[in-house]
């Protein structure tokens, strides 16, 4: 069986070589299920990565 990958908008797991849709961001390679996740991760690519996440949350409680 392939390895498959997930698709960072929707989680869907997806064996790349199937894959939608594929984005190159800093180097790095992601695959879609479908168009829309590609296009959902184009726009904001950050906040799917996560980046960023940990700043929001750096406040004391």
């Amino acid at each position: 069986m392939a390895a498959t990958v997930k698709d960072l908008v929707c989680g869907m797991d997806i064996d790349p070589a199937a894959a939608a849709g594929k984005s190159e961001y800093k180097g790095q390679t992601y695959y879609f299920c479908s168009l829309g996740c590609k296009k959902s991760f184009d726009k904001e690519p950050e906040k799917y990565l996560g980046i960023g996440k940990a700043d929001e949350h750096a406040h004391p409680h």
